[in-house]
């Protein structure tokens, strides 16, 4: 790797991560920032406000070992 097989995992969960050898490059998710947008959805429906519709949340791709990067 990363010549003949491209591995990526997911949840960029640095367990995982960075005790791979070569490194998992890993999409992160930025879970804590959906947790808080769930967190105050969650409160916005419980006060009584209604809200419909999909929120989108940024996410990125880390590149590590495991990959190679795009030029």
């Amino acid at each position: 790797m990363p010549e003949d097989v491209a591995v990526m995992g997911f949840d960029n969960w640095r367990v995982l991560t960075s005790a791979s050898r070569p490194s998992l490059t890993s999409v992160d998710m930025n879970l804590e920032q959906v947790g808080r947008a769930a967190a105050h959805a969650s409160f916005t429906a419980i006060s009584g406000t209604r809200r419909s519709g999909v929120q989108t949340l940024p996410c990125r791709v880390v590149i590590r070992g495991s990959t190679v990067p795009l030029s």
